[in-house]
């Protein structure tokens, strides 16, 4: 099976998340940046795995358009989904909801909440401040590998 992990990230989770399925996953796999890549082509893969961090409730712009735009393409291959955020697994499924459609959500076979982390050197300065205000005496949100185990397992059964 040929995997596209199609992602958009602004802090580098997703990424670095798409990256470690890649490597996990069995058979070949692509990772593909949607800012970079915006409009891939998608019949010379069997599975797509969508990805995305979550920013004051809501995905990539880029994201929420590639899904949008292929949505007929993406519901005849085997999908995952999974969301990088610093909220918690509580809050997961309805930011899901309120990303993507109903359509792509029901067709897939996994979908995963792998936590996040806060990458402040890859922020604005304004960014970054708000952060570090908000997240005052929190614990620190981190990515958590076992629900990425139990992703690609729930994805390749």
């Amino acid at each position: 099976m040929k995997t596209a992990i199609i992602y958009s990230t602004r802090s580098g989770t997703a990424e670095k998340c798409s990256e470690k399925l890649s490597k996990m996953l069995s058979g070949e796999s692509v990772v593909i940046n949607i800012k970079k890549v915006s409009s891939p082509d998608l019949s010379e893969y069997d599975a797509v795995i969508v990805g995305a961090s979550i920013r004051i409730g809501k995905v990539q712009k880029e994201i929420t358009e590639f899904v949008q735009k292929n949505l007929e393409t993406l519901k005849e291959k085997r999908l995952g989904v999974f969301l990088c955020m610093g909220a918690g697994e509580e809050s997961f499924s309805d930011y899901l909801s309120q990303n993507f459609p109903k359509e792509f959500l029901d067709k897939c076979t996994a979908k995963g909440f792998f936590g996040g982390e806060f990458n402040l050197e890859r922020l604005g300065f304004l960014s970054r401040m708000m952060l570090k205000a908000a997240s005052k005496g929190k614990p620190q949100p981190h990515v958590i590998p076992e629900n990425i185990d139990r992703f690609v397992k729930d994805f390749e059964d």
